[in-house]
Formats: structure tokens, sequence, C-alpha cells
């Protein structure tokens, strides 16, 4: 980020302090694959999907029924959103100067190269916020993503790129994948998907910077000191593994988030840019399987 005509305020979403690494090899791009019937639940494919989710930067890759499609959108691929943002959401902020919480939008946390962070709030921003935060102290209540949701959202990219590859699976593991992803789709709200021991067994490593790849779906490995780890990887950032370690108890979920801040003295300035931008949009010409 940017103040016009001032020295540059440099954030980026990568969090500050030591990260594990993994040699990374990328083995196939895959392709546009169409099937008569959906790949999760077997009812006819109706709707086109993309892998991984369009906010990610994925592209329209094959065809889900509609309720596949649209009900993983709400109760477990808007956690994803969030957790590959680096977003809180539904934040509220409260300062004995103004009466009651006031609320925005999510909250994107940047990081500076001398591991300063700053909270960017996306749309509109009441305008008590700025009061709130005039006080100095102020209570600030968020809401991190939930890491059961955005596993079983990267389950399901993970599941229909096997599709892509080879096409629909039979037997297990597939029958027990399906399984947990339709328990997933025939919840009525987010607090009654279940939890899964399969999505929560996934390795999952993510890049950051620029994307290793523009493919949206590619096969791939990484070398860990076990031997070669088989997966995918999701918009040139998320690798998935194809395997899951599975049985393991998932960790409590994380409720709202209560913090005591403390704010500085305001900067004032024009923003001339965000970093990262959003991903670009691509499309791929629909190829035979």
């Amino acid at each position: 980020m940017d103040r016009a005509g001032e020295a540059p305020l440099d954030f980026g979403d990568e969090p500050p302090g030591p990260t594990e690494t993994a040699p990374l090899r990328l083995i196939k791009v895959l392709r546009p694959r169409s099937f008569d019937r959906c790949p999760i639940c077997g009812d006819a494919a109706t709707t086109e999907e993309h892998v991984p989710p369009q906010r990610l930067g994925g592209t329209k890759m094959t065809r889900t029924c509609d309720r596949c499609n649209h009900g993983f959108g709400s109760l477990v691929e808007a956690d994803l959103i969030d957790w590959y943002d680096g977003a809180l959401t539904m934040p509220s902020f409260e300062a004995d100067t103004v009466r009651g919480k006031r609320q925005t939008g999510r909250l994107l946390v940047r990081w500076s190269p001398n591991r300063q962070f700053v909270l960017l709030p996306e749309g509109r921003v009441d305008p008590a916020i700025c009061e709130i935060l005039a006080a100095g102290d102020v209570t600030l209540e968020v809401s991190p993503p939930n890491e059961n949701r955005w596993r079983l959202a990267l389950l399901k990219s993970m599941y229909l790129a096997v599709c892509l590859n080879a096409g629909i699976p039979e037997g297990e593991p597939a029958d027990r994948i399906r399984a947990e992803l339709m328990a997933v789709r025939n919840a009525k709200r987010k607090a009654d998907v279940p939890v899964s021991a399969i999505a929560h067994g996934l390795t999952v490593l993510r890049h950051w910077g620029d994307p290793i790849t523009e493919e949206s779906v590619m096969l791939a490995e990484i070398q860990l000191e076990t031997g070669p780890l088989p997966g995918v990887l999701l918009a040139g950032r998320v690798f998935v593994s194809l395997s899951s370690t599975g049985g393991e108890a998932m960790p409590a979920p994380t409720g709202r988030l209560t913090h005591e801040v403390r704010v500085g003295t305001s900067v004032k300035g024009t923003v001339a840019s965000v970093r990262p931008e959003p991903p670009p949009q691509r499309t791929h010409r629909n190829q035979a399987g």
C-alpha cells in the first residue's frame, strides 16, 4: 500500500516469522472434463463448476448438479475464501466514547516487513468507527475462518481434480469422500456442517507471492523427509494432498475472538495501491477428457 506523495507503506499477506517449506514438482496440467452425472451425488450434471472456487482464481473445469454446485458456496467455500484472503469476518468495534457496537465488512490482515500489521476494512465504514478508533482503547470482536469448513471446501476441489484426471472413481476411499461431501451439501446451515476427519487429515500448503503457474489445477507432489507426497496444486498457490491421515480428532472450532486493542495516532494520506491484486479471471475452452 502506498501513500501518494509520502514514503510507501508496504503491506503483504504473508505473516511474519518462520515458515515450513517443501520442494514442489509440477506433474500434469488438468483440463476441463464434463460428466453426464454429478461426480459428487450422481444426479444429472446441469451446472458448470469452478475448480477451485472462482474467488481463488479457479475456472470452469467440469459440471455438477445445481445443489452440489451452489450448496457448498455458502456453507464451506466462504470460509475457504476468508482463509485464503487472510480475512476476519463480522468485526465489531466498541469504545466508551460511542454508545453500542459498530460493525463493518471483512477485515483483511496484512503485514509489513518489520512485522507490523494493519487491518484493512472492505466496503463502506461507519463514520462512528473512526470515533471509536480515536478513543485509543478499543474492544474488537471478530470471527476467524472455520478450519473444518475451509478444509472441506478444499476436499471438494481435490476430489473434483481427481475426477478431471481419471474419471469418477469407484469404491474406497472415494465412497467415503463422497459421503462426507454429501453430508456437507445436506446441512441446512453452517453450524450443521459435520466435522470431517478426512478433511482434517489432508496436507495443505500455501504459497505466498505470485502464483507458481497460471493453470487452475495441476497434479503435483511435494518432497517430504518420508518421500514424495502426491497432490494437486490449485490456482498456482494452494497444494492439497491426495491422501489423508484421517481418523485424527479435530481441534475444537474457534468461535468469536475478543481483543483489547490500543490504537496509535492516525496516518492520513491517499491510498494509491493495495497488494496483492485480486486474481485475474481466466477462461479455458472446453475440451473432451
